[in-house]
C-alpha cells in the first residue's frame, strides 16, 4: 500500500500533510432523513421541503457492487434520528455537498471511511487529509471493504502496485504514455492476470488485463495510459482522457473476485 503527499511516504495511520483543521461544526440545526439512497447519498427534508444531499469527499459503493447493502445500512444506523449538516456547495446535478453529523457528534462522511465501508475521494475539501488517513488505516487493518476476501474468494496472488507516473512531461492529453502504473510481483510463483484489473477513484477508468497475459516472481509490468503495442512487460490503457488526476487521484488493484489488493494514493 502506498500513500503520497507532495511525493513524501507518509505513515498511514497519521494525517497526511501535517494535519488539517478541525472538522466543520454543523451549521444547521437537525433534519430528518426521510430514506438513504445508498452509502453516500441522503434524501432530507430541509424547510420543508425534499433536498438531495450527497456526502462530501467520500464515495460508497454503488447499488448492486461489493460492499453496497453494508455501506447503506451503517449510513441508515447512523443517520436514523436525523443529521446536522454542513457546508454550502452543490454538485453538478443540484445535490447539497455535505458533511453530514449524527446526533451523537459523528461525522458520518469520514465514520464510513475508517470502517472501509467508503473510499475518500481526492477531493478539494477541508478534512481531505484526515479523511485520506481513515482510508490509509482502514486499508491496513484490512476492514470493510478492504477484507482480502470481501467481495469473494481472494487470489491470495502478491501483486503489489510499485510505482505510478500521474503528471505526464507536457500537456498529459498530448503525451498520454507518459503516464504509468507498474504492477510488481513480489512472490515467488508466476501469476495470471486474467480477470485482474487496475482502476482509480473515479467510476470511468478500468483496466482489464488481457487474457492469458502472466507475470514472472519478481518481473513488473508498465500500463502506460495510451495507445501501443503490447509486449511481455508493457501494456496499454488506450484511454480516451489521461487517467491519473494530476491534483490528486489514488489507483486501486483489483484480483478477479473484485477485491482490492493494493492500492496507492497521492494528492498536492
Amino acid at each position: 500500500m502506498k500513500q503520497r503527499c507532495l511525493a513524501i511516504a507518509l505513515a498511514a495511520a497519521t494525517s497526511a500533510c501535517g494535519g488539517a483543521a478541525g472538522p466543520a461544526r454543523p451549521v444547521d440545526a437537525t433534519v430528518p432523513v426521510l430514506r438513504v439512497l445508498d452509502g453516500d447519498s441522503l434524501l432530507v427534508q430541509v424547510d420543508g421541503a425534499e433536498a438531495e444531499v450527497r456526502l462530501l469527499g467520500i464515495n460508497a459503493p454503488e447499488r448492486g457492487e461489493c460492499y453496497d447493502e453494508q455501506a447503506r445500512a451503517e449510513t441508515a444506523r447512523l443517520a436514523a434520528d436525523g443529521v446536522r449538516l454542513a457546508g454550502e456547495s452543490e454538485d453538478r446535478f443540484g445535490r447539497l455537498l455535505r458533511y453530514a453529523y449524527a446526533e451523537d457528534g459523528t461525522l458520518i462522511n469520514q465514520e464510513l471511511v475508517a470502517a472501509g465501508l467508503a473510499l475518500a475521494l481526492t477531493a478539494d475539501h477541508t478534512l481531505l487529509d484526515d479523511f485520506k488517513a481513515a482510508e490509509a488505516k482502514a486499508f491496513q487493518a484490512r476492514v470493510g471493504r478492504w477484507q482480502a476476501d470481501a467481495c469473494g474468494p481472494a487470489a491470495g496472488a502478491e501483486l503489489e502496485i510499485s510505482d505510478l507516473t500521474y503528471d505526464a512531461p507536457g500537456d498529459d492529453a498530448q503525451n498520454a504514455n507518459g503516464e504509468w502504473i507498474d504492477i510488481l510481483n513480489r512472490g515467488s510463483d508466476v501469476v495470471s492476470l486474467t480477470g485482474w484489473a487496475v482502476q482509480d477513484e473515479s467510476s470511468s477508468h478500468r483496466f482489464r488485463f488481457p487474457d492469458g497475459f502472466t507475470l514472472g516472481p519478481g518481473e513488473r509490468v508498465r500500463i502506460a495510459s495510451g495507445c501501443g503495442t503490447a509486449s511481455d512487460d508493457r501494456l496499454f490503457w488506450c484511454d480516451a482522457d489521461p487517467v491519473w488526476n494530476n491534483g490528486g487521484d489514488t489507483a486501486y488493484l483489483l484480483d478477479p473476485s473484485g477485491n482490492v489488493a493494493d492500492r496507492y494514493a497521492f494528492w498536492l
